[in-house]
C-alpha cells in the first residue's frame, strides 16, 4: 500500500500509511459512499484490510493494484564524460536546489561519453534545467535536453516476489498498445515505466485488463 501510495495512487495519503507501518495498525479502508452510521459488524467485513499478517488459505494476487503520476518531468544530459564523480557533480547540485530525483539511468559509455537521464517533478522541471545549464559546462556535457510530458505508470504487488513474467507481461501489453518506454525502474514489489503522458491513460486501462484487476 505504501508502495501504491507513494507512486501516485489517491487511495490514501502516503504519510498515513507510514504512521500504520511504523506502530503496526490494522487499516480498513471503506469506500467514500459507505453509510457513515453502519454497525461495527457489518463494517468490519467490509472494504480492504491492509495488515502485516498474511492469510495463508487465501490466493495471494500477483499484483495488488495500478498507480499511475502524471506531475513527472525527464531531463537527459548528453555527452557526459564517463569517470567517477560524475553522477555526483550532476544531482549535487540538484540536490542543493532542493529538487527531488526520482527514476536515474546512465547508458553504457561509448568512446569516455555517456548519458545521464533522471525523472523530477513536472513543478520543478524549469528549476532543475536552469541549475543543469550551468553545471554542463563543469562536468564537459554537450547538450542538456528535457521533456515535460512524460508520465510514470506502475504495477505493484507482494505476488510479484514469487510469480515470474510479470515484467515480459508488462512490457508485452504496453508494446501491443503501441506504447514506447523512455525508463524502466524496479524494486521486489513494483514495476515503474515512464511513457509519453498522452499514453498514460490507455496504458493504465490494458494493464489493468491484462493483470485481471476488473474481477471481483
Amino acid at each position: 500500500m505504501l508502495e501504491l501510495a507513494s507512486l501516485g495512487s489517491k487511495v490514501l495519503q502516503s504519510r498515513s500509511v507510514e504512521f500504520a507501518g511504523n506502530y503496526r495498525v490494522p487499516t480498513r479502508v471503506l469506500s467514500s459512499l459507505t453509510d457513515p452510521l453502519m454497525p461495527l459488524e457489518e463494517e468490519a467485513n467490509s472494504g480492504t484490510l491492509i495488515s502485516f499478517e498474511e492469510d495463508t488459505h487465501m490466493e495471494q494476487a500477483v499484483i495488488s493494484g495500478i498507480a499511475f503520476n502524471r506531475d513527472e518531468a525527464k531531463i537527459t544530459i548528453l555527452g557526459v564524460p564517463d569517470k567517477p564523480g560524475v553522477a555526483f557533480h550532476i544531482l549535487g547540485p540538484i540536490s542543493d536546489a532542493n529538487i527531488e530525483v526520482d527514476m536515474i539511468i546512465q547508458n553504457q559509455s561509448v568512446e569516455g561519453k555517456t548519458d545521464f537521464t533522471f525523472t523530477v517533478s513536472r513543478g520543478e522541471y524549469a528549476k532543475a534545467m536552469t541549475v543543469l545549464e550551468g553545471v554542463k559546462a563543469d562536468i564537459g556535457a554537450t547538450r542538456v535536453l528535457g521533456d515535460a510530458k512524460v508520465s510514470k505508470v506502475s504495477v505493484v504487488g507482494v505476488g510479484m516476489r514469487s510469480h515470474v513474467g510479470v515484467a515480459s507481461q508488462m512490457f508485452r501489453t504496453l508494446s501491443e498498445e503501441g506504447i514506447n518506454i523512455l525508463m524502466i525502474s524496479t524494486s521486489e514489489i513494483k514495476i515503474s515505466v515512464l511513457i509519453d503522458e498522452k499514453y498514460m491513460e490507455l496504458a493504465v486501462r490494458a494493464l489493468h485488463k491484462a493483470f485481471d484487476l476488473e474481477k471481483a
